[in-house]
């Protein structure tokens, strides 16, 4: 192919792969930066009603449905924390109300991780750990801990431990003495040794490179400026092929000229200057998710690369659940990188056990003691009960509903019903509610009002719109190969506009040659 060829077909495919993928570029960066600010959001939510089907409540589905606690003293008291708040059956889950006073409005902030009925002399408060902070009950109304990290920052999981409440986010654990009235925290030590994890999945380095986290807000707001950039070069490469197309059909426009000589200028400009950001932004997105991730699924980087290695704190925004071993008065930690036990006393160090059952790269989503050494984990991977005394592991699988029948499928558990000890109920992320035993009288209704007056913060839709999921119900799995194949297109772009500015570099550089040796001649 003669170099004239070639030029022409790197302007053709930069051309018209910026043209495909013109809108795939705008919802990505406009996407990107907001889902990179979920402060600036949280207040914004709108109807579920509007999102495709499969994003709509059915059955407790898609989170509705994260943890529930039965009353110690009332067996008909039932209460479930999702994604729509904290819910209240008094009769055993055929009928719910939502229990809203005092408690976040918005979408956003009212998502509740985890519920807490603890025990005071035969009186039982409620405590929900939400999106915004520690909520307890009292009477009808909800209170908010007042505590300076507790009333601010996401609660994964609570605890009771005789007459001590424990209260876990992503990077520390807290603990305040129960008497029934409002708990007053302080830090709970989790001593562990620094090296104990040297290597951390490649996937989620990848993650903190994409969204910036890596080097913190100003990365955030580096990676923020790499989105506006691509807006601005898909804006103005659509306004030079418009200006180029017209001039040929219809003569000059109202753009030609001086416009379109400074759009096209910037346009070369700072797509060289911004190559090589948004080409790592891009791809670190499409090996970050499936189905890229796959391939990178096993790979490692050591730990020292992530930004809370940095930090003296050894459990930065790496814990996800928590269990206590009563008999054995042990603490078992589900983080990103393992599972860690050790006592409450902060005198020893917290171990990590060995990996002896499946857990899915999102993490734990159950994380219960169900007395006797045994915990009850699951996640997307399944459901699993663990015997860590004899080290047995048992797969727990739904039982088949009416002529529905059972394939064997792994529950992607989001959540469980325990009743009496026993786990009777799981909640699987796409189907909801299912049977864990044959004959399960106690089968919780979802309630209308749920279905109907749910709501998906802004946040959330633009995540699912960032990651492709959300056309899932259109074209099905395919919706993964959203992100890949744009990864690709991008990669293409970028490469053959650096081909095409290099050739104009040095066409303009043997020009500039040329007439300098025309004038020595003349």
């Amino acid at each position: 192919m003669s170099k004239s060829k070639t030029f022409r077909f790197l302007k053709w495919l930069h051309k018209y792969l910026s043209l495909i993928a013109l809108i795939f570029c705008l919802w990505m960066a406009l996407s990107g930066i907001a889902l990179n600010h979920p402060r600036l959001l949280e207040k914004f939510s709108f109807s579920n009603q509007v999102m495709p089907v499969n994003y709509q409540y059915q059955n407790w589905n898609r989170m509705s449905w994260r943890d529930s606690v039965f009353s110690r003293y009332h067996d008909n008291i039932l209460y479930v924390g999702g994604k729509e708040g904290v819910w209240q059956s008094l009769d055993q889950g055929k009928s719910f109300a939502p229990l809203t006073a005092g408690f976040p409005a918005a979408a956003y902030e009212k998502d509740t991780f985890c519920l807490l009925l603890a025990d005071h002399d035969g009186r039982e408060t409620l405590f929900a750990g939400t999106r915004s902070g520690l909520f307890y009950l009292k009477g009808e109304q909800w209170h908010k801990i007042a505590h300076p990290i507790l009333k601010t920052t996401p609660i994964i999981d609570l605890l009771q431990v005789e007459q001590q409440i424990l209260a876990f986010t992503d990077s520390a654990a807290f603990k305040a003495e129960f008497n029934g009235e409002a708990p007053v925290f302080t830090a709970l030590a989790l001593p562990r040794a620094t090296g104990s994890s040297t290597r951390t999945p490649l996937f989620r380095w990848l993650r903190k490179v994409h969204d910036g986290s890596i080097f913190g807000l100003p990365g955030r707001l580096l990676v923020d400026s790499v989105g506006l950039l691509l807006i601005f070069l898909s804006l103005s490469g659509l306004l030079i092929w418009y200006v180029s197309r017209r001039k040929r059909r219809r003569g000059k426009t109202i753009l030609s000229g001086r416009i379109f000589a400074f759009n096209f200028r910037w346009h070369l400009r700072l797509g060289i200057f911004g190559a090589l950001f948004i080409a790592v932004t891009t791809l670190s997105g499409a090996f970050a998710h499936p189905p890229l991730l796959l391939t990178i699924a096993r790979l490692q980087v050591p730990t020292s690369l992530m930004p809370q290695a940095i930090s003296a704190n050894p459990w930065a925004e790496k814990i996800q659940r928590a269990a206590y071993l009563k008999s054995r008065k042990r603490l078992i930690i589900a983080t990103k990188q393992g599972l860690f036990s050790g006592p409450l006393d902060g005198k020893r160090n917290f171990l990590r056990l060995p990996d002896t059952l499946p857990i899915h790269g999102m993490g734990a989503l159950v994380f219960e003691s169900l007395g006797q050494d045994k915990l009850l984990i699951g996640s997307f991977s399944g459901l699993y009960l663990w015997d860590t005394t004899d080290q047995i592991v048992m797969q727990l699988k739904a039982k088949a509903q009416g002529n529905t029948p059972d394939w064997g499928r792994p529950i992607m558990a989001t959540g469980v019903a325990i009743y009496q000890g026993e786990p009777i109920l799981a909640i699987d992320y796409e189907s909801g509610l299912k049977p864990l035993r044959q004959r399960v009288k106690l089968v919780p209704a979802m309630p209308n009002r749920l279905r109907e007056q749910g709501r998906i913060s802004l946040w959330h839709a633009l995540f699912e719109l960032h990651n492709g999921r959300i056309f899932e119900q259109y074209i099905g799995p395919f919706y993964w190969f959203i992100t890949p194949a744009g990864g690709l297109i991008f990669s293409l772009i970028i490469l053959s506009g650096i081909l095409l500015w290099l050739k104009r570099k040095v066409n303009g550089r043997q020009a500039h040659l040329s007439d300098g040796k025309t004038e020595v001649k003349g």
